[in-house]
């Protein structure tokens, strides 16, 4: 066996040893033995004694003591809760009995009107027919042919069944017809008058049929010959007389353009459009010759002005406010252009050139329709030449009447447009025309 240690049995020798190093040495201090206590003396605070058993006051001395609770200690944190009765239900409403009848208040009463009819006959319904005994037959055997089973007969419907009118709630009682021979039939059932239809409310110009282009007629060219003969008395007078009978015709002017334009009533527009024609007369007769022109242009546009001004701060629809303009804005040109009369020369022939032309048109003459309005403008003609006026003033005096006169015509036009209208505008349309033609054409 090889010794390691050994060389000569083949081994490697012993190992040098290795000095050990030398550590001090520290006391030791000595551990309390633990002494068994002596019968009588009490074990050290907070260990039990040898032996016997832990204690649960002493193992407890680090906790709070727990009292002992009740159900109702348990509770002190909460509030008491009271018995609860009727008085739970305070704050609901009471609720009343309520009735069969007040249950259904809300509901229209049931109107039963007529006589009662007799009861019809009970329905009994038929026999069913006998059934024979038939011999037995093979399960899968076809069944023999016959008569079918007839099916039990329908109940039919009952006559006197009551129908319910649902507008009026009325228990309906149908016609009984008379019973036995001679005796009265039953009253029949008084029928509820039907409602009446709604009246449809009567159609309005603008729901018209037909043309919407209705002449003046007679009577209105009358009255427009009436004042185209105050006027060439007017004239005849002086500027003075002329202004005043120009002022009644421009005041009728305004107050029928308006109504023909469907604005009633327009008070306020209808003072304006006169106190613009009313503002160019006065401004006319303090002007002198060569300046009452521009008087009445310059009148005119101040006015236009003031229109404008305000209709566009009017409080209203832009679409009624435009359309307010455009009557208003008119109404005082129409107006203040009537004042070129006491600008212009050969008023009388001018006037009366109007008054034939309208009232040649407005005649009943026989033939076509044409032959009025073409007769009319003649006759202003022949009256101008025959006057030695002008070539162009019949002409232009007989087409501002006929123009007028067709204006007043239009949209339905009601009787107070053609005695108001009807009567101005021929004079009114033809008074600038009048002033152009004695004065820018002849000159």
């Amino acid at each position: 066996m090889t010794d390691m240690n050994n060389a000569n049995q083949g081994g490697y020798g012993e190992w040098p040893q290795q000095p050990q190093p030398q550590y001090p040495q520290y006391p030791q201090p000595p551990y309390p033995q633990a002494q068994a206590p002596q019968p009588g003396q009490q074990p050290p605070y907070g260990h039990p004694g040898y032996g016997q058993p832990p204690m649960d006051d002493a193992a407890t001395t680090l906790l709070p003591p727990v009292p002992a609770m009740d159900d109702a200690t348990a509770t002190t944190l909460l509030p008491p809760v009271p018995p609860m009765d009727d008085a739970a239900t305070t704050l609901l409403p009471p609720v009343p009995p309520m009735e069969d009848a007040a249950a259904t208040t809300l509901l229209p009463p049931v109107v039963v009107s007529g006589a009662m009819p007799p009861a019809p006959p009970a329905w009994t319904p038929a026999p069913p027919p006998a059934r024979h005994a038939a011999p037995p037959q093979a399960r899968h055997a076809a069944p023999a042919p016959g008569p079918q089973r007839a099916a039990p007969p329908m109940a039919p419907p009952q006559q006197g069944a009551p129908a319910l009118d649902s507008p009026t709630m009325t228990l309906k009682r149908p016609v009984v017809p008379g019973g036995p021979a001679g005796a009265p039939a039953a009253p029949p059932y008084a029928a509820v008058p039907a409602q009446p239809a709604p009246v449809a409310p009567p159609a309005g110009p603008r729901g018209r049929t037909g043309s919407p282009i209705i002449d003046p007629g007679l009577q209105p060219a009358l009255i427009t010959a009436g004042v185209a003969a105050l006027l060439a008395g007017g004239a005849a007078l002086g500027q003075v007389a002329l202004a005043l009978v120009v002022a009644l015709l421009q005041v009728l002017t305004a107050a029928g353009w308006f109504r023909l334009n469907g604005m009633w009533p327009a008070r306020q527009g209808i003072a304006l459009a006169a106190l613009a024609g009313l503002t160019a007369d006065a401004a006319v007769l303090l002007a002198d010759s060569e300046g009452s022109v521009a008087a009445v242009v310059g009148t005119l546009g101040g006015f236009f002005l003031l229109v404008l001004v305000l209709q566009t701060f009017r409080p209203s629809d832009p679409k009624e406010r435009f359309y307010a303009l455009t009557v208003l804005g008119s109404a005082t040109v129409v107006t203040a252009l009537c004042t070129s009369l006491l600008v212009a020369d050969w008023v009388p022939a001018g006037v009366g050139a109007v008054a034939l032309a309208t009232v040649l048109a407005a005649a009943p003459l026989p033939g076509p329709k044409l032959l009025g309005p073409v007769l009319g403008l003649a006759a202003a003609v022949l009256l101008g030449l025959l006057v030695g006026a002008p070539p162009a003033l019949g002409v232009l005096a007989g087409l501002g009447a006929l123009v007028g006169r067709r204006v007043a015509a239009y949209d339905f036009p009601s009787r107070f447009v053609h005695m108001t209208a009807g009567v101005a505008l021929p004079l009114a349309v033809a008074s600038p025309l009048i002033w152009i033609a004695t004065d820018l054409l002849a000159g």
